[in-house]
Order: C-alpha cells, then structure tokens, then sequence
C-alpha cells in the first residue's frame, strides 16, 4: 500500500455519508481512493459451524466487528443471495424461489454500482442457482462461476468450462489470482465476490480433513419433547438431535478447507500491500436447522435456520468487537456503499450497520417452493432477544406461533398454541404490523 492509499483511505473515513436514496451512484464529497471489497458468503453456515475456522477467526472475528444477531430475511439459497447483494427484501427483488433468479434486475445491486464507480469486479464459486455458467454475470469482468459440490464440480472461468479436484481450494485460488490480476493496476479499486459451496450438503470434507475429530454440543431445541403447537409440516419431521451433531460435525469438516483458503487470502492481501485497503465482508446466505424442532433443514423460520455469521473488517474505518443489535443481510449491500464513500443508486430497504439507526426488529419471508420439499409459505416479524410473530399459510389455514424470547429463547413454547386467551399476545396488531412489513419498500418504511 503506497502513502497516497493510505491518505486516500483516510479521507474516505472522513467523507463518509448517511445511507439515502438518489437517482445515481453519487460518491461522497472526499474518496479518491475507495476501499477494496471482498465479500465471501458461505452456503447453508450457521452460527456455531464457523468457530472452527480458527484462521478466519484470528483474522476477522479478533479485529473486526461480530454481529451476533445477523439473520437470513429469507433462509433460502437464491432468494437470500438476491437481497445480500441487492439490499432489498425478496418481496421487492422478485426472487422468491431459488428459480426465480431470470426476473432479478442486476442493475439495482452492489456490483452495478461498485462497476459505476469505477471498481473492477470478480466472481468465483457460487453465485446464484440456475445461472448459465458461460454466460457472463452484469456488472462482473471475470468469473470462475461453479454448478455442483466439492469433487470435480462444474466451473467455468472467462467461458472456458474447468472441473477441478476439489472446488473449495479452486475458488480461494481463483480469488487470489484476482488480486495478483488487479494489484497490477494499483490505483483501482476491485470488488471480489466469493461464493464458497462449504459447507452445503453433501458436506464432501477434503481427504485431509475427512476424519478429523470435532465435537458439537446440541441445545435445547434438539430435544423438544412436545411440538403439538408448532405447524403440521414441523411435526412430519424427526430429526434427532445426535442426527443434527452428525451433520454440523461434517459441515465442519469442510469449513476447514474454507479456513485455509481465507488464510491463503489474507496473506495474498498482506503481500500485495491490498490488507489494509481492503473491506472484508464474511457471511452465510443462510442457516441450518440441526434437529432443532425436530427439523433437519433451512426455509423454516427457526433460529437455526435464519440466525447466520456475519464479520465485517476494516481496522480503522469498522469499529472491533461484538455488537448485538439485529443485522439483516439486506443490510450488507448500503454498509458496503456507505464505506465506499457511495450512496445506492436505486431504493433500498435496508440500513447502514455503521450508521443507521438500530432496528427493533425485522420482517423474515419464505414462499412456498417445490424445490424445497414440504415447507409452506410463511412470514415473522422479528426481534432477536425480545419476541417473535409468525404466520403460516397452509392453504387457506393460518397457523400463528408467538414465542416470548427474554423467557424461552429456544422457542420450545407458542403461546398462541395452547387454545387460551390467557397471556396471549394482542394477535390482531401484530398481523397487521405483519401485513405492513410484508409488502414494505425502502429504508423508511421497511422494517
């Protein structure tokens, strides 16, 4: 990093502009210099899975900032990485099932207006389900896209098709090769988009880290006794919580592979002279349940299946340390901006995490998809710590779960599930709050 980065980079701190809507991509007064941005997202990681990632956690967790109640607005693939990347609610990106990425307008994302600004842009790994890999992302000038799992999965790089030994290591190359390629052009900033497939099923370790010993220690939910109030589609599964250990144990197993290839990143960083320049932004597209209520899955709006890691790192400009307040994913994209010295070019529905008011809750969505299996739609007003609505629409029923969280954090007891009035919620109120949030648009008057 030469001294004209350096001050570059703290005249952008100093510039730094609240999140508002405006008809272009307009950079803050002062920013000669903007940060690079890495964004890497996980597939299916919960919160627990990424303590693991001893590397990633020295790196990002020790100094940079730890939102502990990150969620997936909606805890599917496609739907969620529509809005990580848009800031917006599913309900406005039109991507409600993971088929739906056709109708999805790539020019109200943070790639098109980090290209608008200047940036240039890479993709490797996933991006969305469905994409034609050949086909070349808007707003991206090189990709290394992938369909597929870990062994010789589907990649294709600049339209040149590649089936690599293992995809986790070929993406954290391709991303380094990225930095070598737009180091050689110094005074331009570049946006990196990661997409790990780790550690979706079918949680292929590397053969190294195939037989590792780990440990995961269940909660309360895993051991549900009584789902009589919860949705007939939660009953129908049976999930035991030694099952979901199983299975965290072998999405950890490929977190480490991920874990050695962020470490192989910070050190490209650190000997190009990019590791100060450079915004990191490290997150999951979703959780997973792991027997929690019996469920083995995502789409489901348990805390396993929305609660996700989400580290942001940029010493001098990100604050260190943990911070409880609720941070959405639709969050990341006007974050992302706003450190850039940028205001979004479109309408967004989230907020900065660095200087937007604190929410007191958040709307989650999931409409019915038949890749899915046996998930109903279903939507929740949402405040981590304090409650939780939720409406499922079953057909012409309506099933409606409330769960005191200061009192049962695991959300083991509906309190409208019991047939009594006594000590219910003011349910009327709360489905209109619901009704509301659901066909919300924009940061005023979004959830």
């Amino acid at each position: 990093m030469t001294v004209t980065r350096r001050a570059a980079a703290a005249a952008l701190l100093a510039g730094l502009t609240m999140l508002t809507a405006a008809p272009a991509v307009t950079a803050a007064p002062v920013a000669p210099r903007r940060p690079n941005v890495l964004l890497v997202v996980l597939d299916d990681a919960g919160l627990g899975q990424i303590d693991v990632m001893r590397h990633t956690r020295a790196w990002l967790g020790r100094t940079g900032r730890d939102y502990t109640h990150a969620v997936a607005t909606t805890p599917s693939c496609c739907p969620s990485r529509s809005s990580i990347l848009s800031g917006r609610y599913v309900h406005n990106t039109g991507v409600l099932q993971q088929d739906r990425i056709g109708v999805y307008d790539h020019d109200r994302t943070l790639q098109h207006d980090l290209k608008r600004a200047g940036y240039a842009t890479a993709a490797a790994g996933k991006l969305f389900n469905g994409w034609e890999l050949a086909k070349k992302p808007p707003h991206i000038d090189h990709w290394a896209l992938q369909h597929g799992g870990y062994v010789k999965a589907h990649f294709n790089v600049d339209g040149t098709d590649v089936y690599p030994p293992y995809s986790t290591t070929f993406t954290g190359r391709q991303v380094t090769g990225y930095i070598d390629r737009f180091e050689k052009n110094d005074d331009t900033p570049w946006f990196i988009h990661a997409g790990f497939v780790a550690p979706h099923s079918p949680y292929t370790a590397e053969p190294k880290y195939a037989d590792v010993k780990l440990s995961w220690r269940s909660n309360p939910a895993t051991r549900e006794k009584d789902r009589s109030d919860k949705p007939a589609y939660v009953r129908r599964y049976r999930v035991t919580a030694e099952e979901g250990a199983q299975t965290a144990i072998a999405q950890m197993r490929t977190l480490l592979s991920v874990d050695d290839q962020m470490e192989a990143i910070r050190r490209r960083l650190a000997a190009t002279g990019e590791l100060d320049d450079t915004l990191v932004v490290f997150l999951s597209d979703n959780g997973k349940s792991l027997g929690e209520h019996g469920l083995p899955t995502k789409f489901v709006p348990y805390q396993g299946s929305v609660h996700v890691p989400l580290l942001l790192w940029w010493p001098g400009h990100v604050p260190a340390g943990r911070d409880s307040r609720v941070a959405p994913l639709i969050d990341v994209a006007p974050t992302v901006l706003e450190l850039a010295g940028l205001s979004p070019s479109y309408r967004v529905d989230g907020r900065s995490l660095l200087t937007g008011p604190r929410r007191t809750g958040v709307l989650l969505e999931y409409w019915y998809d038949k890749a899915n299996g046996n998930v109903p739609t279903w939507a929740s007003t949402y405040a981590p710590g304090a409650y939780q609505y939720i409406e499922t629409y079953d057909g012409p029923r309506v099933d409606r779960e409330y769960y005191d969280l200061r009192r049962d954090p695991w959300q083991l007891t509906n309190l409208l599930g019991d047939g009594r009035a006594a000590g219910d919620p003011d349910v009327r109120s709360l489905a209109a709050a619901l009704a509301r949030a659901r066909t919300c648009a924009g940061a005023a008057d979004c959830p």
